[in-house]
């Protein structure tokens, strides 16, 4: 149960910087969501795959549903700036939680 709730939360973390990116507006601050991005399709791809198969699709697919309407909804309320600022924080926890869901034991 702990591990699929962080799993969930990881993924959830990812997808929000995936779907955020699409909407900061700013062509400079555009470059500097290339690395949470970057980090969040492989490791978030790679953790989606295990999350699919370990816990079924229904919390694979919630992890991928739930962040697009909050990115939708901090896009067109925030700047630029602070979505940039958003995303990173996301970012940051979405890397803790990855943390420890890969400390957990592979159940074999």
């Amino acid at each position: 149960m702990l591990e699929g709730t962080t799993y969930f939360v990881t993924l959830t973390m990812f997808a929000f910087v995936i779907f955020g990116t699409v909407y900061v507006r700013h062509e400079t601050l555009i470059l500097a969501c290339i690395p949470p991005m970057f980090v969040a399709l492989i490791v978030g791809f790679t953790m989606w795959i295990y999350a699919f198969e370990t816990f079924g699709l229904p919390l694979a697919l919630a992890a991928l549903v739930v962040p697009f309407p909050v990115a939708w909804r901090l896009g067109r309320r925030y700047s630029a700036r602070d979505l940039l600022i958003v995303i990173y924080l996301a970012w940051a926890v979405g890397m803790v939680c990855a943390l420890l869901a890969f400390s957990f034991p592979d159940a074999a």
